[in-house]
């Protein structure tokens, strides 16, 4: 050996003596040879690749159900932000709204929810959706919470936090979901003090 192979690294010169090995076993035409050159590589170095394309029906319902998820979002949010009018643009021209009281449109739900509420603060959560979409039509059931005081001088004593479902159908509408139903059931209601607001400091 020389001493400029002497010098070659010990893992190059390996790599130049299997690929040496390999070339004489092909070149000897084995038939062993032959079968161990055909082998695939392992898995491990070239995982598979799948060349499936999603369902385009699939894909739809997923992003209608999204956009459900979004409508309900927004009507807790709404509720909480006290941002009346929005709220009440979330629903059909004619829904089916029972929330312990019934009402008749979203305009309507929107304006008593208002003047019942003041500036009383809520926290209206909804969570675990499960939601099933017919064509242009939807339904959901979703868990919920919330805590709601009333404002100095309600005639309610007391507000409440309470545990329950929301029952709900949707419509799409021109390319857009609306709520056309919505149906609460609470499982327990524990009573809670009502909002006091702070005084605010003198100047």
């Amino acid at each position: 050996m020389d001493k400029q192979e002497s010098r070659m690294p010990f893992a190059w010169r390996s790599r130049v003596a299997g690929a040496a090995a390999v070339a004489a076993l092909l070149a000897g035409g084995g038939a062993g040879a032959a079968a161990w050159a055909s082998q695939p590589a392992s898995p491990e170095h070239h995982p598979a690749q799948s060349t499936a394309v999603p369902d385009a029906a699939v894909v739809q319902r997923l992003a209608d159900i999204e956009d459900i998820r979004q409508v309900k979002a927004r009507y807790f949010r709404y509720l909480d932000s006290k941002q009346w009018s929005k709220l009440a643009a979330l629903f059909t021209a004619h829904p089916t709204i029972d929330v312990g009281a019934k009402y008749d449109s979203g305009k309507e739900l929107a304006e008593k929810t208002a003047a019942l509420l003041g500036e009383a603060p809520t926290a209206h959560q909804g969570f675990l959706p499960e939601i099933q979409v017919h064509g242009n039509r939807a339904t959901a059931v979703w868990a919920m919470e919330d805590y709601v005081s009333f404002p100095p001088g309600s005639r309610y004593r007391n507000g409440f936090h309470g545990y329950g479902e929301y029952h709900d159908t949707y419509k799409r509408i021109n390319g857009h979901w609306y709520i056309d139903s919505t149906v609460l059931s609470r499982f327990r209601v524990d009573t809670v003090p009502n909002w006091t607001p702070s005084t605010a400091p003198k100047k």
